[in-house]
């Protein structure tokens, strides 16, 4: 997980955050056009399609992918993501402050990319299956 945010409320200024995050990890600023060629996969929520998102992703040159209408099983990996960060780090607890959701996300997020094995990715963490990703593309690049 790359980029994330923590609100009470959710808009689509958080879902820039989030995307801001990630961006800015993976490329090292926010430049126009840095992320170009990157594809956001997403569902239709207003956060998402509203201009102001739309405009942003494509001021850093991503791209959208959507997700389609009634079918969540096309959004199914982040979908699951998620109901795996809440059970592991929200359900059963009570926090006094948002920055104490913000903690235990944090913390959920650094150990799920550093040590969780996902099948998918060969039993790979994500960190390391991105760095693979990102080694296999510079190799050719080169």
């Amino acid at each position: 997980m790359l980029g994330w945010h923590v609100a009470k409320h959710g808009t689509r200024y958080e879902a820039i955050q989030a995307l801001g995050m990630a961006v800015r990890q993976q490329f090292g600023h926010l430049n126009p056009g840095v992320a170009r060629g990157l594809a956001l996969r997403h569902d239709h929520g207003s956060n998402f399609m509203a201009d102001v998102f739309q405009k942003q992703m494509r001021f850093w040159g991503v791209a959208p992918s959507y997700a389609f209408v009634a079918e969540p099983e096309t959004n199914g990996c982040i979908e699951r993501l998620f109901r795996t960060l809440k059970e592991q780090t929200i359900h059963d607890r009570i926090f006094q402050t948002i920055d104490d959701v913000r903690d235990a996300v944090r913390a959920f997020i650094a150990r799920y990319n550093a040590e969780w094995l996902i099948e998918k990715n060969g039993h790979r963490s994500p960190a390391d299956m991105r760095a693979a990703w990102q080694q296999e593309t510079f190799r050719r690049a080169a």
